[in-house]
């Protein structure tokens, strides 16, 4: 591995170990975090939706799924499109629970995006997913090779 990927690879894991901090600053983990604040977010979604999204095992996300709605803070209910698929809604205390950790933590993104520029923070966020596409492409070519 050359100093690039090392180094590019390296500041990718800092930011995840950032949230996994946040999290554990409200004594919970990094997966149940993440779900919290796709759903806090972007609304009600699917387990599919939440995996896919942010890049979390289907397993993990089941786990964290049922362990809200065991704790009351989500409910399931049958997707409008494809009855077959569930999405995730938060309850009135999930709303409650969730927004109390994410809203600080919008916050503090707002402040570090005023901080580098909102220019600089989309130009990132462009070639942070044209990185994931190009290597997806390169990843499924090198799955055929070794076939």
């Amino acid at each position: 591995m050359n100093h690039f990927s090392n180094n590019f690879y390296s500041a990718q894991a800092k930011g995840n170990a950032l949230y996994a901090q946040w999290a554990s600053k409200y004594k919970i983990g990094y997966p149940e975090l993440i779900v919290l604040y796709a759903l806090d977010t972007m609304g009600n979604l699917t387990q599919k939706e939440i995996r896919e999204g942010f890049g979390l095992l289907k397993q993990t996300v089941n786990t964290v799924i049922c362990d809200l709605k065991k704790r009351g803070f989500v409910t399931l209910e049958a997707c409008k499109e494809d009855k077959r698929e569930k999405l995730v809604v938060f309850t009135e205390s999930g709303k409650l629970y969730a927004h109390q950790i994410i809203e600080p933590l919008l916050n503090a993104e707002e402040r570090v995006y005023k901080k580098i520029g909102y220019e600089r923070m989309e130009q990132m966020q462009e070639t942070m997913e044209l990185f994931n596409m190009i290597f997806e492409k390169e990843a499924e070519k090198s799955n055929e090779e070794n076939i």
